[in-house]
């Protein structure tokens, strides 16, 4: 796990605020997974879910909310908030992916992607200040957060859209808790 200082950071999409005003969050210290909880990793708390081998180290997906929820206190741990989730991808100077506010010249490889999975951690562009990996590709992945009877979910899925414009750090999508899909998965948070 990668230690996320507690202090201030900036949240949301700047386009949802005005002029030059920023969004400032405040959250103490946490920590979260340095990289979306594996298919090993889930299989070890769930051995009645089984995965093809060769699998191993890619990232767990096709579970609903609960089973996420499940995993991460089972071992001790919880959901990230979708405040905690950003401000791990973010840092503390709004940056608008992971890596910094440009995006890559070259399109997303399909090969790293939610659809067509790939070992966690492998992308080495894809790190974040505090060195948090996959959140601008990989899969996208539940939050503990609630809006509307729909929980939240964050982060890119670059083969969805061959684009890096939907893997911005405040991107965020709502779905329904017990959907089930290939190009969702989690990491999850402890508070000490």
């Amino acid at each position: 796990m990668i230690k996320i200082p507690g202090g201030s950071f900036i949240q949301g999409n700047p386009s949802d605020t005005p002029s030059d005003e920023k969004r400032g969050a405040s959250l103490k210290t946490f920590f979260i997974d340095s990289h979306e909880v594996t298919n090993q990793e889930f299989f070890e708390q769930f051995p009645e879910r089984p995965f093809r081998k060769g699998a191993e180290k890619h990232p767990v997906s096709y579970v609903t909310w609960q089973e996420a929820q499940t995993y991460c206190s089972r071992v001790g741990k919880r959901l990230p908030s979708e405040a905690e989730w950003e401000k791990a991808a973010r840092g503390t100077d709004g940056r608008l992916y992971p890596w910094g506010d440009k995006a890559p010249k070259r399109k997303p490889h399909p090969f790293y992607s939610g659809l067509v999975k790939r070992s966690v951690g492998l992308n080495r562009k894809d790190v974040s200040f505090y060195g948090g990996r996959d959140m601008a590709g990989s899969v996208w992945e539940w939050t503990a957060d609630r809006v509307g009877g729909k929980m939240a979910v964050r982060g890119g899925l670059w083969n969805y859209h061959l684009d890096y414009e939907y893997s911005k750090t405040f991107e965020r999508n709502l779905i329904e808790p017990k959907a089930r899909f290939i190009f969702l998965g989690f990491r999850c948070a402890r508070s000490k």
